[in-house]
Formats: C-alpha cells, sequence, structure tokens
C-alpha cells in the first residue's frame, strides 16, 4: 500500500456525522477563494465526506495550468491530479508522507486544537514550458465533531527568502504561537530503530519470532516488543503492512 493509498484511508475512512448542514462547506469556500484572490494562488478545497474538491485559479494559474485565473472547477476527487502530475516525483513523495505523518500527529492532540495547525512544504512543478519552478504549499483541516472534514491546499509562487525558513522535508506549523514541528522531529527517517529493521527485515523473509530471537542472540520477549513497537510507529495492523509501508518510505532497502 502506498502513501496515497494510506492517506485515502485516513481521510476517507473516517467516520463523518449525518448532516445536511453547509455552513462550514461555504464558508471555507469563501476562504478558499479570497486565498486564490488577494494571493495569486491556486486553492483546493476538498470535502472528504462527498469526495469531491473545488479548484479556485488565481493569478498563478497561467503558469503551469491551462485555466486562467477567476475559474473555479469541480472535480471529483480529493486529489488534484492536474496539479499533482506536474509535481516533482520526490517532492510529491515528500508531500504526501508529510501529509500522512501530519493526520497522525493531529491525532495526539485534542480536536479543538486541530484547526491550529497546518503544514508548510516547498515543492518543485513544471511550468507551463518545461521548467521546474517553486512553489509554496501550505494545508489546513477543518474539522466537523471528530473528523477531519475539509482540506484546504494553497498553491504559491515561493519567494527566496522563505526558502531557508521552511526545512527542505516540510513543516508542521502552530498558527497561534508561531511554534514549528520541522519534519525530522516526528523521525520519518529513523522512525524505526536498526534494531526494529533487523526484526522487520526477518518478518518478511517469513521467520518466526523464536527464529528471530535466536538469530538475533534476544529473548523471546524482545522480539514481541519490537514487532509490537513497529506496527505503532508505522501506524498499521500487522507485519505485511508495516514492512509494506517502511518500503515505500525507505526506511529499509
Amino acid at each position: 500500500m502506498n502513501i496515497k493509498a494510506k492517506l485515502d484511508k485516513a481521510l476517507l475512512g473516517q467516520t463523518f456525522e449525518n448532516t445536511d448542514e453547509d455552513s462550514l462547506c461555504l464558508r471555507y469556500q469563501s476562504i478558499a477563494k479570497m486565498y486564490a484572490e488577494v494571493e495569486n494562488a491556486i486553492a483546493v478545497l476538498s470535502d472528504l465526506k462527498t469526495k469531491k474538491s473545488l479548484i479556485y485559479y488565481g493569478g498563478i494559474s497561467s503558469l503551469i495550468t491551462k485555466t486562467t485565473n477567476h475559474i473555479e472547477k469541480q472535480i471529483h476527487s480529493i486529489w488534484e491530479d492536474e496539479i499533482l502530475d506536474k509535481l516533482h516525483p520526490e517532492d510529491l513523495k515528500k508531500k504526501q508522507a508529510l501529509e500522512y505523518y501530519f493526520i497522525y500527529f493531529l491525532k495526539d492532540l485534542p480536536t479543538t486544537e486541530w484547526k491550529n495547525y497546518y503544514t508548510a512544504i516547498h515543492l518543485r512543478i513544471r511550468n507551463n514550458s518545461g521548467e521546474f519552478i517553486k512553489l509554496l504549499h501550505r494545508m489546513f483541516y477543518a474539522t466537523e465533531g471528530d473528523s477531519l472534514r475539509l482540506a484546504l491546499c494553497i498553491y504559491n509562487l515561493s519567494g527566496k527568502s522563505l526558502n531557508t525558513l521552511i526545512h527542505e522535508k516540510g513543516l508542521i506549523i502552530n498558527s497561534t504561537n508561531g511554534s514549528t514541528r520541522p519534519y525530522n522531529d516526528f523521525n520519518y527517517v529513523d522512525i524505526l530503530s536498526g534494531r526494529e529493521k533487523e526484526v522487520l527485515r526477518l518478518i518478511a523473509q517469513g521467520k518466526m519470532s523464536k527464529e528471530i530471537a535466536e538469530l538475533l542472540n534476544i529473548s523471546l520477549n524482545t522480539v514481541n516488543r519490537h514487532r509490537q513497537n513497529i506496527l505503532q510507529k508505522l501506524r498499521v495492523k500487522n507485519s505485511i503492512e508495516a514492512y509494506r509501508m517502511a518500503k515505500v518510505l525507505e526506511l529499509i532497502e
């Protein structure tokens, strides 16, 4: 299961309230439109409940899309593929990984605090001339009950002064006090210890816990503890999913 599939499962698999209340959506549509107009941005508002998105095209639209500014378009997906398909593959992967961990970062907080955080990352995208230019991507969530209902993504041209402020692999930012969490602070690269990686490789080879204990000269209880830690750290339910996720995130070869 790749990162995008994990994001789909985490976002679209939520339990949403059965309500026809649309004031939240209308309010965020106005906000998205404002971002597009005031910042000359492309703003994408995705409704995770209906699995639809509204794209608002601001001034930069003519640089990277075939759509001129001041246009609104609805798509039947939470993914703005016309933009994502133009991202540098490495940057797309970084973006998706940051968003995947952002979800679980929020889940460890009270729901009342979720609105206080957003992500920021620099992305390379091909312009209409085929050259890579740098964008600043920010993402915010709006909640409905205990669920993430709306995702608002803002794409802006990235000024040189911003390049030194944002970590290469992105930040989680608290908008109420300006504090930041660099990407490495939530242990993407080193999320698994060296021993946990060894255990996971042996699991992938079909080794049972007792065999792993003998091969690594550790106790059976230690092996089982490593197995449990791996599942918890990678947010998966079984060892097969854990190995696949570790491969996708390039935690193991």
